[in-house]
């Protein structure tokens, strides 16, 4: 027999320490904001933070009851804001993430490419949709030059790359920090003689050909700003620049006391890759691609999104201490080491959190290559992910597992092989 689903849980964010902030300081935060500058803050950073104090019951809610042991669940609708609410943010995750496995990626190996800028694009790719989707376009143009190369070496004729990005502005101590994390199928697709669609696994890409790719993102990228005005490029209003200058500074980061061994993360495994093979650094950009997914791993797979679609902050990390100030944890050392943990007044973390709020028409999630919206590939894929769905779907229902129990009995077609 199943097992039962765990019990509703209400997610209470009025008993939170992010609620608290809000609510008490959000009108002393805007007001500064108004008489400090000749212009307020954008409309959308204040409907964002308004948004995430009525994410409880003040939108409205559904009211579900079960018919057959009459228990009654009033569920609230979520405000759907974008940077503040870490409960609307956590369900756009995982929704995400099931929607790309299920539905978009077929089952063959993910390799995750991550690309940092340097300090000085942040602030302009942060709040400039244009000058992000150059960028973007800039380095996966390369990435997919990579592909294509190794696929026509190896006689393929028309290889097809595809990739999911995931535009992230933050970095793990609330700071501003643009940089894209590269869910990329590891290979390429091609037809064969009678027309199907087939998957050629590749190999893991060498230290060489990573310094290639960030040395032509470099170049590429310096040649487009060269030709880009930036005095027409104004970035955001006054009160946004300063915040996203509170953002990217480092600001007092301190040591909590040493913490137990025992209660300490544990170390990192000896079959990791070693830190001279796993990034490469180029004038400051820094570029990453040891993570590999395996073809059948759809549960690695599914974490992976998660983990570049995620929240921009933690909300277990924030707390309140003496003097009205408040900390966010960056980092546990293992092995009875100290906690950092980074010290803000109120406005500064209301500062902070303005500036990790994407702006209106700044999609966060795109589409190349087989995978985008208007490939020729891409139907054919995706209507294959739409039949696996509905046999998943029966699956579940007929013998009572989950999802991902049930993705591991039941697998697409594939044919694959290496290079």
């Amino acid at each position: 027999m199943a097992a039962l689903a765990p019990a509703y849980r209400p997610r209470r964010p009025t008993e939170t320490v992010l609620y608290g902030i809000v609510r008490d300081h959000l009108e002393s935060f805007l007001e500064y904001a108004r008489d400090s500058y000749e212009a307020p803050l954008p409309r959308y950073v204040e409907h964002d933070l308004r948004g995430y104090l009525r994410c409880v019951q003040a939108l409205g809610f559904v009211h579900c009851r079960c018919e057959s042991c009459g228990h009654d669940l009033l569920v609230a609708f979520s405000c759907k804001g974008r940077g503040t609410c870490p409960s609307c943010a956590g369900r756009r995750m995982c929704d995400v993430a099931a929607r790309l496995v299920d539905r978009v990626l077929p089952s063959v190996p993910v390799r995750q490419w991550v690309l940092s800028l340097l300090f000085e694009l942040r602030g302009l790719a942060a709040f400039r949709a244009d000058v992000l989707s150059a960028l973007v376009r800039i380095f996966i143009e390369a990435v997919f030059a990579r592909y294509r190369a190794r696929g026509r070496a190896q006689g393929i004729g028309d290889p097809q790359p595809g990739a999911v990005t995931f535009v992230q502005r933050f970095g793990s101590s609330l700071n501003l920090n643009v940089h894209f994390h590269v869910c990329l199928l590891d290979g390429v697709f091609d037809r064969d003689v009678h027309g199907r669609l087939r998957f050629r696994s590749a190999a893991e890409p060498t230290r060489d050909e990573m310094e290639s790719i960030v040395r032509r993102v470099h170049k590429r990228i310096a040649g487009w700003l060269a030709r880009f005005d930036r005095r027409a490029a104004a970035t955001a209003t006054a009160p946004l620049e300063a915040c996203a200058t509170i953002a990217m500074r480092r600001g007092k980061v301190s040591r909590t006391p040493a913490i137990d061994e025992s209660a300490a993360a544990p170390a990192a495994p000896d079959d990791q890759p070693p830190p001279e093979r796993a990034a490469v650094d180029f004038e400051r950009f820094n570029l990453n691609a040891s993570v590999a997914i395996a073809a059948d791993d759809d549960l690695g797979r599914e974490r992976l999104l998660r983990y570049g679609a995620r929240p921009p902050f933690a909300l277990e990390r924030l707390r309140t201490i003496s003097g009205g100030r408040i900390t966010y944890r960056i980092k546990k050392v293992a092995h009875g080491a100290r906690e950092k943990v980074r010290v803000m007044t109120p406005l500064d973390f209301l500062a902070r959190l303005s500036a990790l709020i994407p702006p209106p028409r700044y999609p966060l999630v795109r589409y190349h290559g087989v995978l985008a919206p208007g490939s020729k590939w891409r139907p054919r894929r995706c209507a294959q992910a739409a039949q696996i769905d509905l046999r998943l779907r029966a699956h579940c229902q007929e013998r009572g597992q989950g999802r991902a129990a049930a993705r591991r009995t039941i697998k697409p077609p594939r044919a694959t092989t290496s290079w």
